[in-house]
């Protein structure tokens, strides 16, 4: 029996400024509808030719591919043809085509997605913000779980470089990714793939459009459904890690009228995964301190004194874990674009809302230990509004102005919740099984912005770009620290005594904390046609970020006594970037090279500092360490994209990334586990400079080559049906994506661990009926089956040495796409 000294919090509701502001939008977008003059025929929204697609391009071209040689910045673009042959459908298989772009997935709550090497400067904080952006269907998604599905019926997917924030959305300092889906179409198609492979995994995946109402209102739905084996086995439960159990329904609705259009889309999906898992031991404490001493005891030492028990495994593969579930997650995003014409001009409002939820059921410990389980029940609920009126295009002057509002709750439950074990391991007779710390962590984001972007066509061969972007924001936040105790098991300042000696803490309250920042985005962004051939451009950009919110703030205590609160929100975060590239295509556009060298200045990065100002009852400085700022951070590097259209049938594309992220000015960095010991002659220190050194687990080097090769074969299969009697091309194609090695320790460390370099390669081939109807493949992917180790840690005197394990193995399959037009 358990009782809890502190009541449950509820999920707050939206407050009325939410509710007028989605009803000002539907009054607005509803009188712009009215006011406008019936002219469709000279609209921009014109050139939206539903279902078009990309029909009557050559080859590997798509529209956007099209597009954004034209755009005066870094923009890489994966096609829509290409994700359907080459299997991509998550951020991870994308991500093979992009040497700048990491999306870092862990699980839908730590995922930490990097451009150009920069993710979330610190740890899972909800309440954080990343210097990459992500949006779908021109909507901004801020939480790293919204990026957690398959991304099905894709248009295409792009990384854009650089500030983003003065041509709509909300801003970030780095780039963003930025995926389009395919637009509902008046021509009737249905689509139905099914895939097999290894692991026992199955695919199915379908998709439909049509018109309701001919030439009026059309749909499109898709929807799909993964399940798969991971590629070990827990040993206690048998579970399957860390697996596919996934799948979602996306539906639109899009309704042209004769001076405007409309398009509902409503997207669900769901996951039930063992992501919790992601690292193994290999091996006893291997710490070694700086000054040359090791742990007084081992981990393996500890386990037979204090609990009587050997270590069972050692094979990361074979773990034997207790108390283990998956993690069950959930999202629903709804969004609606209502483009209205006004004149020549467009008129557009976007209004979307999305909810994140995640529950996840963590182990207690591996080797059948029970010592703690830690997790964090996260709610996300957001919703955004965006009006924005537009230019014609291809005009001497282009331009684009907006408003936009953006609100965020995120309400983080993280609880320490204690097993069977836990008493003999951190010696506290009282610790009992189910005794909880709980943490409840708040954070809002309320951001109003109004935005500007022209581009002025001086004359046939220079252009100029201009942007900029007001943001009005306000950040705030709270955490709230209560226990879950039992009856009858001593006083209550004993049970909380026992519940910080394993780890959890006291009760507090920080109390509300609020900070608002008025934030400039700016872009000066050239162009210069040198020749038919060749464009040169450079960007000027200045970005900023909010303070982030600490959703795990902490009373700092010694020695049982209150010294204050760690700041719940940090300073704003400031990046100068500084770019020039060319852009350039030879022989009929047979031959794309495109070329980007930058350097991006960040000040007041967000990231984890060591806080000394707190001292003991000795006058000794402590060590705290935090969510805060680094003065000074530096990116710098060079990109290079482009393709290769060798002969008829025959596309050689590629890529790759030179990048340094580096420390400029970070003296106050968290300290390694080496220099951390207690006691001997010299103390430890309780800071160390970062200053001049490189970001770790970053690797230098990056780059994808691949190919696709397409041939006629005429009617091969003739005499087998009607459905055979028509003829097919066969394709094939091969990728590389290769990393350099890239360091996973702190450089300050002792022992030093190393990924070493490594290519991924995936290649497939099959046919196709040239009306497009059929399609059968077989492919692999990571044919070499290549792990790389995603972390490394020496362990402590209570934990052993442990690898995280890798996010991608060996994978073959085939996958028939059948399409019904």
């Amino acid at each position: 029996m358990t009782f809890e000294l502190a009541p449950r919090c509820c999920f707050l509701a939206y407050p009325a400024l939410l509710r007028a502001m989605l009803t000002m939008s539907s009054a607005l977008a509803l009188a712009a509808a009215v006011a406008a003059p019936a002219r469709a025929e000279e609209a921009q929204i014109a050139d939206v030719v539903v279902g078009a697609g990309d029909q009557g391009l050559p080859g590997e071209l798509s529209k956007r591919k099209v597009e954004v040689l034209k755009i005066p910045r870094p923009i890489v673009v994966v096609d829509p043809k290409t994700a359907e042959r080459e299997q991509l459908y998550n951020l991870r298989d994308f991500a093979q085509k992009l040497p700048s772009y990491n999306p870092g997935l862990g699980n839908p709550r730590t995922s930490r997605p990097a451009i150009r090497g920069v993710a979330k400067g610190a740890g899972a904080g909800d309440g954080s913000e990343f210097d990459t952006g992500f949006m779908v269907d021109n909507v901004f998604l801020k939480h790293v779980g919204f990026q957690w599905a398959n991304f099905i019926d894709t248009e295409s997917l792009e990384v854009a470089l650089g500030p983003q924030g003065t041509n709509g959305g909300k801003n970030t300092t780095v780039g963003s990714i930025v995926i389009r889906t395919q637009l509902p179409s008046f021509q009737r198609k249905e689509v139905f793939e099914t895939q097999f492979g290894n692991h026992l995994h199955v695919l199915q995946q379908f998709n439909a459009t049509g018109p309701i109402i001919d030439d009026k209102l059309a749909y499109r739905i898709a929807a799909y459904y993964d399940k798969g084996d991971g590629y070990f086995f827990d040993q206690m439960s048998g579970a399957s890690m860390p697996g596919d159990n996934r799948w979602g329904v996306r539906g639109q609705l899009y309704y042209v009228g004769e001076n405007f259009t409309d398009r509902l889309i409503f997207n669900y999906s769901a996951s039930h995964e063992y992501n919790n898992s992601a690292s193994g031991p290999i091996g006893d404490t291997s710490l070694i301190y700086a000054n040359g001493a090791t742990p007084a005891r081992s981990y393996f030492q500890n386990l037979q004194s204090r609990l009587g028990r050997s270590v069972l495994t050692l094979d990361p593969y074979k773990s034997l874990n207790t108390r283990l579930g998956t993690l069950d997650e959930r999202q629903h995003l709804v969004s609606n674009e209502l483009n209205v014409e006004v004149g020549r001009n467009t008129f557009t409002s976007i209004t979307a809302f999305g909810k994140f939820r995640l529950l996840p059921r963590n182990t207690g410990g591996n080797n059948l230990t029970e010592f703690t389980n830690t997790a964090s029940n996260t709610y996300v609920e957001q919703f955004s509004q965006e009006f924005r009126l537009s230019s014609p295009e291809d005009q001497p002057l282009e331009w684009k102005v907006g408003l936009f509002s953006f609100y965020e709750y995120v309400w983080n439950r993280s609880y320490t919740n204690f097993g069977s074990d836990a008493a003999a391991w951190f010696s506290a007779p009282r610790l009992l099984r189910d005794m909880t710390n709980n943490r409840d962590g708040k954070a809002r984001d309320l951001q109003i912005a109004a935005y500007g972007n022209a581009t002025y066509h001086i004359d046939e061969q220079f252009s100029l770009t201009l942007g900029l972007r007001d943001s009005w924001e306000v950040r705030s936040g709270s955490n709230f620290s209560w226990n879950t105790i039992v009856p009858g098991n001593g006083a209550i300042v004993e049970q909380v005594d026992a519940i910080v000696a394993g780890g959890g803490q006291r009760f507090y309250d920080t109390g509300g904390q609020k900070a608002t920042l008025n934030a400039l985005t700016g872009i000066f962004n050239p162009q210069y046609k040198a020749t038919e051939n060749v464009t040169f451009y450079g960007l000027v950009g200045r970005g900023e970020k909010a303070g982030a919110v600490n959703t795990g703030a902490q009373a700092i205590f010694v020695g049982g006594v209150f010294q204050k609160f760690q700041p719940v929100i940090t300073k704003p975060e400031t990046s100068w970037d500084y770019e020039i590239g060319v852009k350039t295509n030879w022989f009929d556009e047979t031959l794309i090279i495109n070329a980007n060298f930058y350097w991006n200045d960040l000040y007041n990065f967000q990231t984890n500092f060591v806080d000394t100002s707190v001292v003991d009852a000795n006058g000794v400085p402590t060590r705290q360490t935090y969510l805060g700022t680094a003065k000074h951070a530096r990116l710098r590097g060079f990109e290079f994209d482009g393709r290769w259209n060798a002969y008829e049938g025959l596309w050689v594309n590629f890529a790759g990334a030179i990048t340094e992220p580096r420390w400029i000015d970070f003296d106050d960095a968290p300290l390694d586990a080496a220099w951390t010991w207690s006691g001997g002659a010299v103390a430890a220190p309780t800071q160390v400079s970062r200053s001049h050194s490189r970001f770790n687990d970053v690797p230098t080097f990056a780059f994808n080559v691949g190919f696709n090769y397409e041939r006629p074969l005429g009617v091969i299969f003739d005499g087998l049906g009607d459905w055979a009697n028509r003829p097919v091309t066969g394709f094939t194609y091969a990728n590389v994506a290769w990393r350099d090695k890239s360091e996973l320790t702190d450089p300050t460390a002792v022992i030093h661990y190393w990924q070493d370099a490594y290519a991924l390669i995936n290649l497939g081939f099959g046919v196709r009926t040239d009306d497009d109807r059929y399609s059968l493949n077989v492919w692999a992917k990571n044919i070499a089956d290549v792990r790389p180790v995603t972390s490394f840690s020496p362990g402590t005197a209570t934990s052993p040495t442990t690898i995280g394990l890798p996010d991608t193995v060996r994978t073959v399959g085939g996958t028939l796409r059948v399409k019904f037009f």
